[in-house]
């Protein structure tokens, strides 16, 4: 009955996980026309703008806030932040208030860059113009596309000599086949450092216009170009660890129990390190494809190759290496490799051992790529995955009908968990 319970629970458990993740879709279509109270005006006088972008044109779809409005010309302001000889973004500490850059340090590059396309609104009628939904002018990143990036968003009005900008850092997973954010308020940090103390700058300033949502502090980074001067510029995932009862008696046993439970799981250190190797070798894959064959081939042709090794790759690796002896044998014929592996798995070691690795594998990766902020959704479905496979795994280390339930759950789980990003759905 327990085991019954324990199924059940690691069910809801994962359901919830990536319901909670997905966010609840409102179906309300919003106007698509925007009140002046909700608009922001960069300059006396001037135009309005929505300070956030959005999927659609329409409210209901919003994103992230835009978080950094630059005055001046609009050719001025793109080879200002994408002059690729003199650039210089440092990544400033938080803890220090300073934007001085050490001799010798390499400059981030920025690039063109394609993405989805985002809306914001503007109000041009005191110019002359009208209110409409807009796109945005130019993106440009610096980065990689399939490692992390920093990303602009760059909008822009016939009317105004001001460009509103949307900064964000994010990074492809490729366990949702899409880059996911991970910060905004650093990006613009930074961002604004590069401004600071310019002889092309007349002033840096924040402005508080109460912009909460999409991820923003309620400010807005100000810059104000000068008219004259140079046109140069220069920006944890913890692991979830489960341990049975059963695992946790044997190691408070001191050495001599340590060993042996480290002989009986041998398996289970080979199923670790082979699901955080997959995790960590397909990013190195993905990266070194895209510096190789760069302007040969696109970042998207790396992913159709490298996907189907986290998605099949990962659950098999875990059948192959959590299943009794003989059905490992019969099923890839490797008995001689299968008896070197030692004893087969119980199935509260393999859920440990999968989650660990796989968990490992998140970590490694996130910290590769230069990741150390998360947001709850993306952690959520994290949650989902490392779950999913430490069923697969329980699962398959067992023989009985419970063990098949638990097999069916997991593979449900990865499904789901795989399944639901390409359908927009989280």
């Amino acid at each position: 009955m327990n085991r019954r319970y324990l199924l059940v629970a690691a069910a809801l458990v994962l359901a919830a996980s990536y319901l909670v993740a997905g966010g609840v879709v409102d179906p309300a279509t919003e106007p698509e026309t925007i009140d002046r109270e909700r608009l922001v005006q960069p300059a006396e006088n001037g135009s309005y703008i929505w300070p956030y972008t959005s999927r659609d044109r329409s409210l209901a779809e919003r994103t992230l806030a835009i978080n950094m409005i630059v005055h001046g010309p609009d050719d001025r302001v793109r080879r200002t932040l994408a002059d690729q000889d003199d650039l210089e973004w440092e990544e400033l500490d938080p803890d220090e208030e300073t934007n001085e850059t050490d001799d010798g340090e390499e400059p981030i590059r920025w690039n063109d860059a394609h993405g989805s396309t985002r809306y914001t609104y503007v109000d041009t009628t005191q110019q002359g113009g009208g209110s409409r939904w807009i796109t945005e002018s130019y993106q440009l990143h610096s980065g990689t596309y399939l490692g992390s990036r920093q990303h602009i968003r760059a909008y822009t009005t016939d009317h105004d000599e001001w460009t509103a900008i949307q900064v964000h850092q994010e990074y492809f997973d490729f366990f949702r086949l899409r880059h996911t954010v991970t910060d905004i308020q650093n990006s613009r940090n930074d961002l604004e450092g590069v401004f600071l103390d310019e002889p092309y700058v007349e002033e840096v300033r924040r402005e508080y216009h109460a912009i909460h949502g999409g991820w923003n502090d309620g400010w807005l980074s100000v810059v104000e170009l000068r008219t004259f001067g140079s046109l140069l510029a220069g920006s944890a995932l913890g692991v979830l660890g489960l341990v049975s009862r059963e695992t946790a008696r044997d190691l408070a046993g001191g050495g001599r129990s340590l060993l042996s439970w480290t002989h009986r799981n041998l398996r289970g250190f080979v199923l670790a390190v082979a699901l955080a190797g997959l995790v960590v070798g397909v990013r190195s894959a993905a990266l070194a494809i895209e510096a190789a064959l760069l302007g040969w081939i696109t970042p998207q042709a790396a992913v159709v190759v490298l996907y189907p090794i986290l998605a099949l790759g990962l659950p098999v690796t875990t059948i192959v290496l959590t299943q009794p002896l003989e059905r490992a044998s019969r099923f890839l014929r490797l008995q001689r490799v299968a008896n070197r592996l030692g004893r087969p798995l119980e199935p509260q070691p393999a859920f440990m051992f999968a989650v660990v690795g796989l968990g490992a594998g998140f970590v490694l990766d996130f910290l590769g790529i230069g990741i150390t902020a998360l947001p709850i959704e993306l952690l959520l479905h994290r949650v989902g995955l490392l779950i999913a496979l430490g069923s697969i795994a329980a699962g398959s280390a067992r023989s009985d009908g419970v063990g098949l339930a638990l097999f069916a759950v997991g593979l449900l789980g990865w499904g789901a968990g795989l399944g639901l990003p390409l359908l927009g759905l989280m």
